[in-house]
């Protein structure tokens, strides 16, 4: 007897033969580069929630606040290449990265508040599979995810070094406070445009058979997939941080930066296309952009606020007219040899 195409869930969500729910919503693209001359589009994103501020600019603003008030060494000592003020800036990442990626994975995975609903995958994370170190998915990701935080460590207490001794271009809140918040906005759009980049060459078959092969593992996707990564690729990830190298920011900007590129990949893996909060409040999460890359491998290599995607033809909208697309465009590249 044949498989039904569709199974209705527990929740009354319509799921396809593999399990996969769809929201029937196209992925997401942020208004100010996707559709700039929309005006009351973009004053929409930039208020609303959720928008461009709220919920995520303003949470990683309250925790990059945090941590440069009360967790972080003073400035002369950073001015020494020393281990004990490096281990400090590691043991407060460590800590952020677990009470962020573990309230995510507790809320989703371990006490499963909301089910299965708005999950794309039916499945949970994998166990007793020998592909994943320890055969666990969750624990392989967690040991993998520790080596990007000792890579966006590494990056942070250099340009501490360099900051507290005047080696690096710098600019004043004070003297400049519109630059300044400017260019934290700009923040989010520089880390996605370098990320597109990079992501496109590790997609590069020798890169990707010996590096990015391990991220790829998880297709069913969880919060601690993130950042599963070899460390190769950790160190081309974070190189985002290095533009302060060269372009005038503030400690302020690099901790941003820094923060959201390791912080971020839990909420871009969760895996849910919303966090639902009893019968009423949801909060939209809109990550299903990446998610189909996970499912597809070879569509959606950056993230919806700069559309490189779009721009370059390789953006999945989740819409089956593009499920065709690529599946022609797979095997004309299976016929070529270039799959």
């Amino acid at each position: 007897m044949a498989k039904p195409k569709t199974t209705i869930d527990e929740h009354g969500q319509v799921r396809d033969r593999r399990g996969e729910w769809r929201s029937g919503r196209p992925v997401y693209l942020e208004p100010l580069l996707d559709d700039p001359t929309n005006v009351k589009k973009i004053v929409k994103w930039l208020t609303g929630f959720p928008g461009f501020f709220f919920p995520w600019f303003a949470l990683y603003m309250i925790v990059i606040g945090a941590s440069f008030v009360w967790f972080t060494p003073a400035m002369e000592r950073m001015q020494t290449f020393e281990l004990g003020w490096m281990l400090e800036i590691l043991l407060r990442n460590l800590v952020i990265l677990w009470i962020w990626n573990g309230a995510f994975h507790l809320w989703f995975y371990s006490y499963k508040m909301q089910g299965r609903l708005k999950k794309y995958n039916a499945n949970w994370q994998a166990e007793n599979n020998s592909i994943f170190l320890f055969d666990n998915q969750v624990y392989d990701n967690v040991f993998w995810a520790h080596s990007g935080l000792l890579i966006w460590t590494a990056y942070e207490c250099g340009l501490w070094w360099g900051y507290a001794n005047g080696w690096l271009p710098y600019l004043d809140p004070l003297e400049h406070p519109v630059i300044f918040c400017l260019m934290m906005m700009a923040v989010p759009f520089w880390r996605n445009f370098h990320f597109y980049w990079i992501h496109r060459l590790i997609h590069w078959k020798p890169l990707y058979d010996h590096v990015h092969y391990l991220h790829h593992k998880n297709v069913n996707v969880g919060p601690w997939s993130g950042m599963a990564m070899h460390p190769v690729e950790h160190l081309l990830y974070f190189s985002c941080m290095l533009v302060h190298v060269i372009v005038p920011s503030h400690p302020l900007h690099m901790l941003f930066n820094g923060f959201q590129t390791g912080l971020g990949p839990a909420v871009s893996h969760s895996g849910f296309d919303e966090i639902v909060f009893g019968d009423e409040a949801a909060l939209r999460n809109d990550r299903y952009m990446h998610y189909l890359h996970h499912r597809y491998h070879n569509v959606n290599y950056g993230e919806s606020n700069v559309p490189l995607d779009k721009w370059f033809g390789s953006l999945h909208d989740g819409s089956p007219e593009a499920d065709a697309h690529f599946r022609r465009v797979h095997s004309e590249r299976v016929k070529a040899g270039t799959a």
